[in-house]
C-alpha cells in the first residue's frame, strides 16, 4: 500500500494548482499566435512573458471549478450528469469550441453522452483534456479510478481520442503523487489508454517520445518534425464517428483551427516534459519549452504546470513562479469568481481525502 502523510498530499495538490495557475500565466500571451513571431518576439523564455494582472480569467479553470462543486454537492459517486448540471448552473461567459456545442445541448435537454457528439464537430479538440486536472489531483496514486472520472467529465462533450486526452492527464497527475521521474510517468501512464493499434493518441505520444530521441537538445528541430507529423494525421488519418467529417474539415481540422485539436498539443506536453527533466527548474523549463513550441498554448503550459506540481509539490516550486501570483487566482464561474489558490487546494484535497476513504480499496492510504 502506498501511503502519504495528509500535509504531504495537501501540499502537492497546492503545487499541482500553484503550476496549473502558473502555466496560464506563462502560456496566454502567446496563445495561437504564430510559431515566428513567439520565436522572434520571446527567443528563449525563461519567466512570465507579460506582468500578472491578478484580474486576468482564463477560460481554461472554470470547469474543474463546476467538478468540485459537484463533487461537494453530490458526492465522490456522481454521475457525468451532475457535473454537466453545475455547467449549467454556474456557466456564463467564455466557452468555446467543443464545450460552447456542449452547453447548447444540455440546454436543450441533450445530456451525456450524447451531448459530447450531437453536431458536435469539436469532439476531438483540447477541452477535456485542458480540464482533467482535478481527476488526478482528487485520486493520489490511484490511476485506474482517475481515468473513470476523467470518462465521465469528458463524455460531457468530447468523445474518442478527445476523452482519451482528458484521462491520460488526469493519470499522469495522479501517477505524480508517488512517481518522481517523469520519463516514468508518461510510460506507466500509457497503459491506461488504448493499445498502439486502436489509438491515434498513444500512437501521437510514442511518436513525440521518439522525436525528443532523436533530437535530444534541440526542441525547435522536434517541433518541426512534430508539425509535419501533425498535417500528414490530420489529413489521412482522422476517421469521423458521425456524419459530419465535410463540416469537420472546413470547421475544425483545416491548418489554422486545428490547433485547438488534441493530438498536437499532447506531443507538445510530452516534448516539453522531456526537454524539462533534468533540469534544476524542471517546471520552469518545461512550461516555457511548450510556450515557445505554440498552438494552444496556456492549456498545454496549465496542463504541464499542474503535473509537474503535484510531483514536485508546492514548498519545491521556486519562489520565482509562485510568489507573483499572490495566492489569488479568479475563474467566470457564478458566484465563485475569487479564489484563493491555498482554499481551492484544500476543498480539492478534502474531496481527494473522501475519494482515497471510499474508492481506494487498500491501494493508498493518506495518515492524518
Amino acid at each position: 500500500m502506498k501511503e502519504i502523510t495528509s500535509n504531504e498530499y495537501y501540499n502537492k495538490v497546492l503545487g499541482s494548482w500553484m503550476g496549473r495557475v502558473a502555466g496560464d500565466f506563462v502560456g496566454y500571451p502567446l496563445e495561437f499566435r504564430p510559431y515566428s513571431l513567439i520565436k522572434r518576439k520571446y527567443g528563449n523564455l525563461e519567466y512570465y512573458p507579460k506582468p500578472i494582472n491578478l484580474d486576468y480569467v482564463n477560460d481554461d479553470e472554470m470547469y474543474e471549478i463546476c467538478a468540485l462543486i459537484a463533487l461537494e454537492k453530490k458526492g465522490v459517486n456522481l454521475t457525468a450528469k451532475d457535473i454537466a448540471q453545475e455547467w449549467l448552473n454556474l456557466l456564463y461567459k467564455k466557452y468555446f469550441t467543443a464545450e460552447k456545442i456542449a452547453l447548447k445541448n444540455l440546454k436543450n435537454g441533450i445530456w451525456p453522452p450524447e451531448s459530447g457528439t450531437r453536431d458536435n464537430y469539436y469532439y476531438d479538440a483540447i477541452g477535456a483534456q485542458m480540464r482533467a486536472d482535478i481527476w488526478g489531483q482528487i485520486t493520489p496514486g490511484c490511476p485506474e479510478i482517475a481515468k473513470k472520472y476523467a470518462e465521465l467529465d469528458g463524455s460531457i462533450s468530447h468523445a474518442g481520442i478527445g476523452i482519451e486526452g482528458e484521462v491520460y492527464v488526469a493519470v499522469l497527475i495522479s501517477n505524480a503523487f508517488f512517481e518522481n521521474d517523469i520519463r516514468k510517468n508518461i510510460t506507466k501512464s500509457l497503459k491506461y489508454l488504448p493499445p498502439i493499434e486502436k489509438s491515434l493518441y498513444t500512437q501521437t505520444i510514442l511518436k513525440a517520445m521518439e522525436i525528443y530521441e532523436k533530437y535530444p537538445d534541440n526542441f525547435r528541430k522536434s517541433r518541426e518534425d512534430l508539425i509535419q507529423y501533425w498535417h500528414y494525421i490530420r489529413k489521412k488519418k482522422i476517421k469521423p464517428i458521425d456524419k459530419f467529417m465535410g463540416k469537420r474539415r472546413v470547421k475544425f481540422l483545416n491548418k489554422f483551427v486545428s490547433a485547438v485539436h488534441v493530438l498536437p498539443n499532447i506531443a507538445i506536453i510530452i516534448l516539453a516534459l522531456l526537454y524539462g527533466a533534468n533540469e534544476e527548474d524542471q517546471l520552469g523549463k518545461s512550461i516555457c519549452t511548450s510556450a515557445m513550441m505554440g498552438l494552444d498554448t496556456d492549456c498545454n503550459c496549465g496542463n504541464i504546470g499542474a503535473i509537474l506540481g503535484a510531483q514536485l509539490g508546492a514548498d519545491m516550486i521556486p519562489s520565482k513562479w509562485k510568489e507573483p501570483l499572490q495566492d489569488t487566482f479568479a475563474t467566470f464561474v457564478k458566484g465563485y469568481e475569487k479564489w484563493k489558490i491555498t482554499e481551492l487546494a484544500q476543498r480539492i484535497a478534502n474531496i481527494g481525502k473522501k475519494v482515497v476513504k471510499e474508492k481506494a480499496n487498500n491501494v493508498v492510504k493518506i495518515i492524518e
